[in-house]
């Protein structure tokens, strides 16, 4: 078995290094064109663990092709939409990913974006960190209601962080449900919750969901947390209603923006929420154990 690792070694411990080496033999390619490397068309039945970042997230199929005895693709990232999973499960090719590695790290995160909303902290920034008394009072959050919608592992995980520090949590999820918090129709959420906090996975079923009709429903000043960007909901709509008063606050992740690029109480950081010690230490552990259980005849965390 041939095992092509296309990411820094360097992530890698030296155990985690040693245990790969015991079941294939490993070729490391951590810089330039990938694609040049003349490993992929020699003999031998192969696994590629393919990290996102030396590949600019994209693992085309037309390269794919070119890949002989290719038995499995294994990725270290919870999305897997960068790679084409229908394609290789045509050709009986093996997608896997590394879910829930993150969890704590993102739910913690997101506690602390509704934090930094609810304190007008970005408004505070954008005013050289001067404080204006008469639009810089913020909010406790005890008492006020947090909205889940999506009750998957990190939704479930902020839902028990918001009930640990005396708020009200309701929640709707599609086909989840959870004794612990109070189920509630979409629709009725929207108008209830005082922090709104969408969590579902990103695919063509949830795109938009929380659309113009939806956040016209948001009862007047409320916020909206977001740790999955802004293919959830409507940003520039929603934008629109923190300029007019509607909304109180936004909270998102983004690549290309920046706080100095809103208007209002709207918080942004770099998609950084999964990025702690502990999480990077569990993704890579998982990843691992990925590979070895596709060289070993028994893949798990499957995708396609």
């Amino acid at each position: 078995m041939k095992i092509i690792v296309i990411n820094p070694k360097s992530d890698f411990s030296d155990s985690q290094i040693s245990t790969l080496e015991a079941v294939g033999q490993i070729t490391w390619i951590e810089a330039g064109d990938y694609q040049s490397s003349s490993i992929f068309a020699t003999s031998g039945d192969k696994i590629i663990a393919v990290g996102p970042e030396l590949v600019n997230w994209e693992f085309p199929n037309e390269f794919i092709d070119k890949i002989t005895n290719l038995k499995a693709i294994c990725l270290p990232t919870t999305d897997f939409s960068w790679v084409d999973g229908a394609y290789l499960r045509e050709e009986e090719i093996l997608l896997t990913n590394v879910a829930k590695y993150s969890t704590e790290s993102v739910a913690e995160y997101a506690i602390s974006m509704m934090f930094n909303i609810a304190k007008k902290l970005p408004l505070i920034v954008k005013n050289n960190w001067k404080l204006d008394y008469d639009k810089h009072q913020g909010w406790e959050v005890k008492g006020k209601t947090m909205g889940i919608i999506g009750l998957g592992a990190i939704g479930a995980r902020i839902a028990e962080i918001g009930k640990l520090i005396g708020m009200n949590v309701v929640y709707w999820s599609k086909n989840t449900r959870n004794e612990n918090f109070e189920f509630k129709e979409l629709d009725d959420l929207l108008q209830s919750s005082d922090y709104i906090f969408p969590t579902l996975a990103k695919n063509s079923e949830t795109k938009n969901i929380i659309n113009q009709e939806k956040i016209n429903l948001i009862k007047k000043g409320a916020s909206i947390i977001s740790i999955t960007g802004d293919k959830l909901f409507d940003l520039d709509f929603a934008l629109s209603k923190i300029i007019d008063g509607s909304l109180d606050g936004i909270a998102i992740e983004s690549e290309e923006k920046t706080i100095s690029d809103f208007e209002g109480n709207v918080w942004v950081t770099p998609p950084i929420a999964w990025f702690t010690q502990e999480a990077s230490s569990e993704d890579t552990r998982i990843w691992v154990e990925n590979v070895l259980a596709v060289a070993n005849g028994r893949a798990q965390n499957v995708v396609n």
